[in-house]
């Protein structure tokens, strides 16, 4: 087939350097969201951990990092997804060709290793949830700028609707996946603990497990657990509405060069921040010293809906403003972000090998600090071998799986050796 017949990928000239560096740092801040879980912080008790391990800085540096990072970094993640639809969109309305097979594939192939990654090795896993709810931006890609941000607002404040709602009916819909998740495990006789009088699987005895066999058993269980905290928290409204905030933004960045255009980016700042910062302060106030009872759980929901995506696009127009100041600063991020798809999944990898029973097994071992100094060297890592990959491969490897499943093609991964 011709070149001009063929759907080709986006080439390195048409990529805009800072996105890169946006999605790189994404990544590594997700993974600080990440990692306290892999650790197996929130599970085990400090009487467990090592006593070195345990610093003053724990407590502030937890109360710090889930007011900035908690929730803000994979939405600034899911405005990039936007963002890289409408990359997409651009680029195959260029070369005369129908958006929404393609991208119907791409997301296709995206829910599959979404989907192994879920089942089978995470159950905080976000590919999946990206996946399903990128189908439905064909239907949103060419909706006008107005309507995008009127239907995205309506989405990301509708969480607090889905509460009342579960709330004043009674209708715990998501309750659903929990029973099953509890049924999974006892059918299979896997460890459980009692909570409210339900059957629960058991993280502690999960990530101190050293059955790999039960391990896959245990985590396909969990995704159903996955499932219904999606749905409990109304995430799926949340990631949505910030997609259509990232074509949104796509079509400013690459059709009205909004990233110089200073002025706009520092009024996203000041504002993003200005709202979003006490919010979120409050909201992790409420998180770590609210109660159980009903009053708290709506406070946390509207905390989160009104402060999360403010706080999420000012940090970006902020670190926008800061990498056109002085690129070069940033430029380490870039290399991470090119490889996003393949860096999230073997931060999965890496920490299981860390911390649980299958791996080196020093789950429940460590305090806050300690997690997030593991989580800044294995980033550093990254950081080191994206770039060494990148000198003599084209993509990263689930990138170069995921564009030939989606491309029907087989790409070259090699680069080609400079005379």
């Amino acid at each position: 087939m011709s070149q001009q017949n063929t759907i080709l990928p986006i080439q390195k000239s048409d990529r805009i350097q800072f996105l890169d560096v946006l999605r790189g740092i994404a990544i590594f801040f997700i993974f600080s969201a990440n990692i306290p879980v892999f650790s197996g912080f929130y599970f085990f008790p400090d009487e467990g951990r090592y006593p070195e391990a345990l610093l003053f800085t724990d407590e502030i540096l937890d109360f710090i990092m889930f007011t900035l990072v908690d929730g803000k970094f994979y939405s600034i993640f899911s405005l990039l997804f936007g963002i890289g639809s409408v990359i997409q969109f651009n680029n195959l309305k260029s070369n005369n060709k129908p958006f929404a097979p393609f991208f119907r594939r791409r997301m296709f192939w995206l829910l599959i290793i979404g989907l192994i990654h879920l089942c089978l090795f995470w159950q905080g896993d976000i590919l999946t949830l990206y996946a399903l709810l990128g189908f439905t931006l064909i239907y949103f890609i060419k909706l006008s700028d107005k309507n995008l941000l009127i239907v995205a607002v309506i989405l990301i404040l509708f969480p607090i609707i889905n509460w009342l709602i579960v709330y004043s009916t009674g209708l715990n819909y998501h309750r659903f996946f929990f029973l099953t998740s509890s049924d999974y495990y006892q059918h299979f006789n896997l460890p459980t603990i009692e909570r409210n009088g339900i059957p629960f699987a058991d993280f502690q005895k999960f990530q101190t497990n050293e059955s790999l066999l039960d391990y896959f058993k245990m985590n396909i269980g969990n995704t159903f657990i996955r499932i219904g905290a999606i749905l409990r928290e109304g995430r799926i409204f949340k990631v949505l509405g910030i997609f259509l905030i990232g074509i949104w933004a796509g079509r400013k960045v690459l059709n009205h060069d909004i990233l110089n255009n200073t002025k706009f980016l520092k009024k996203i700042a000041l504002w993003g921040i200005l709202i979003g910062l006490p919010i979120s302060i409050l909201r992790t106030y409420i998180e770590f010293y609210g109660g159980p009872e009903d009053y708290w759980k709506l406070s946390k929901i509207i905390s989160y809906a009104l402060g999360t995506v403010p706080l999420a696009m000012g940090i970006s127009a902020l670190l926008a403003l800061l990498y056109f100041k002085k690129p070069s600063a940033f430029a380490v991020f870039a290399p991470v972000g090119k490889l996003a798809l393949s860096n999230y999944i073997f931060q999965t990898f890496i920490s299981v090998a860390i911390f649980y029973g299958i791996g080196l097994g020093f789950t429940g071992k460590f305090g806050f600090t300690v997690i997030m100094g593991i989580a800044i060297c294995i980033f550093l890592f990254q950081v080191l071998m994206s770039k060494l990959w990148l000198k003599y491969f084209r993509f990263g490897p689930f990138e170069w799986i995921w564009r030939q499943l989606t491309y029907g093609k087989r790409l070259k991964l090699l680069k080609d050796k400079k005379l």
